[in-house]
């Protein structure tokens, strides 16, 4: 599958399969941009698509920027992403980028998307799924209004104790 044709699917995929509302923008020729709206007044969920040679990257993230690298909870928000990344079972990690944000990054290359369209649209939904589920208390911990245990023990009340 070249770049070109693996760009078309991920339209089909988001005009057909998905099943979230986002406002789409084209940043140039090889991203596309998607922003959801989530349970915020100040924040969004955002999502970039990046067609890269023989994969496409998908990082999403809540904007504006709630965490800072120098911040006191920090340390407490790395525990959370930790704790995330042990507790779900897809394709995608959660990861603090040296901006500080609490990203969500996915890999698919074109010959996965090629042969499996249907699993890759469901782990792009899978990263929406997580941050519809976890976008409050995300946003709680990289304001130091939560606690690692608080938000610890809301994830395993909310998923069962996943393991």
């Amino acid at each position: 599958m070249t770049r070109g044709i693996a760009m078309q699917t991920v339209d089909e995929i988001l005009k057909k399969d998905f099943k979230y509302l986002y406002r789409r923008q084209r940043i140039d020729i090889n991203t596309l941009h998607l922003t959801f709206q989530m349970d915020s007044n100040f924040h969004s969920l955002q999502m970039a698509f990046t067609f890269r040679e023989m994969w496409r990257e998908i990082l999403c993230f809540i904007s504006p920027t709630t965490l800072t690298p120098c911040s006191n909870n920090y340390w407490e928000a790395l525990q959370v992403v930790n704790y995330i990344n042990w507790s779900i079972k897809s394709w995608g990690r959660y990861y603090i980028d040296i901006y500080g944000d609490l990203a969500y990054s996915l890999r698919l290359d074109y010959d996965v998307l090629e042969k499996m369209p249907y699993e890759c649209a469901k782990e792009i939904e899978c990263a929406i799924d997580y941050y519809a589920d976890l976008f409050v208390p995300l946003l709680n911990i990289c304001q130091g209004k939560t606690s690692f245990n608080d938000t610890k023990q809301f994830i395993d009340d909310m998923w069962g104790g996943i393991q």
